[in-house]
């Protein structure tokens, strides 16, 4: 009977050990299954999925931090280094498809920045020519094209030859230069995009001719698009300025680049007539 009893008694003992067992595994398997709901545990994939989110977050960061704003009058800055002597346009920058900075001459560079140039002039005693300070030559085809752009040279601007004094060191022509035409001209920035290490400026123009008093979409008066007449050439100007506003999208236009190596100084590289 003894012997009955231990036999009872020890296979009691194991169903009891077994059954603490179970629950015990159902308790642990409860409390893992709780954790990982409530997301305290992650999986190596739920832990390369955040991090690729990470990473695409920060790549789209980066692309946004590339986007650099301009105000209008520094687009306009940049517009208006390139540009004719006077009122009068300059075929220089109508008459091209494409013109490529890097492929200009010297005296070129000059040509195309003339207006900008041109504005440091000063007068000699007896009016008889023209000087400009080859400083200021200098620094504005360096402020324009990029430093060490500058080479002494002879250029025009529109009435005759500058040409250096070595010993002034200015440059001399005879007077007469920046006097204005019959046929004007206005831009009108439409639109640019810019980067950290480039800077493109779009822009629409149209040009009008007091002889005929008509506007024109072309330098070369080939696309007559409306008429005004005027004999005053303030006025003319608000009217054709005006103009461009309105009618910018059946205009052409051009568009300009500036190139940077630092983000900050933006140098002219080329601009493309779109016609």
């Amino acid at each position: 009977m003894d012997n009955q009893k231990d036999v009872i008694m020890k296979k009691e003992g194991k169903g009891a050990i077994i059954v603490i067992g179970l629950l015990f595994l159902v308790i642990l398997g409860l409390s893992l299954y709780i954790c990982y709901d409530k997301g305290i545990f992650k999986t190596k994939e739920t832990d390369i999925s955040d991090t690729s989110k990470k990473e695409k977050t920060n790549t789209k960061n980066e692309k946004k931090s590339e986007g650099v704003t301009f105000s209008d009058s520094e687009l306009e800055k940049y517009v208006n280094y390139i540009s004719p002597v006077s009122i009068g346009p300059s075929a220089l920058i109508y008459d091209k498809d494409v013109v490529y900075a890097d492929s200009l001459s010297a005296g070129d560079k000059v040509k195309y920045i003339g207006s900008y140039v041109y504005s440091k002039h000063t007068t000699s005693p007896d009016y008889q020519y023209d000087i400009i300070s080859e400083i200021d030559v200098k620094s504005s085809v360096e402020e324009v094209y990029g430093l060490n752009s500058y080479e002494k040279t002879t250029f025009n601007l529109g009435c005759g030859n500058y040409t250096i004094n070595e010993n002034e060191n200015k440059y001399y022509s005879q007077t007469g230069c920046g006097g204005t035409t019959a046929t004007i001209v206005s831009n009108l920035i439409t639109d640019y995009k810019a980067t950290k290490n480039k800077l493109e400026i779009t822009t629409a123009y149209a040009f009008f001719d007091g002889m005929t008093n008509k506007i024109y979409k072309d330098y070369n008066k080939n696309t007559v698009l409306d008429e005004y007449e005027s004999n005053n050439i303030t006025e003319a100007e608000a009217y054709l300025k005006e103009y461009v506003k309105k009618n910018k999208d059946r205009l052409n236009t051009i568009v300009y680049t500036f190139n940077s190596s630092d983000g900050k100084n933006y140098y002219f590289t080329s601009l493309k007539n779109n016609r």
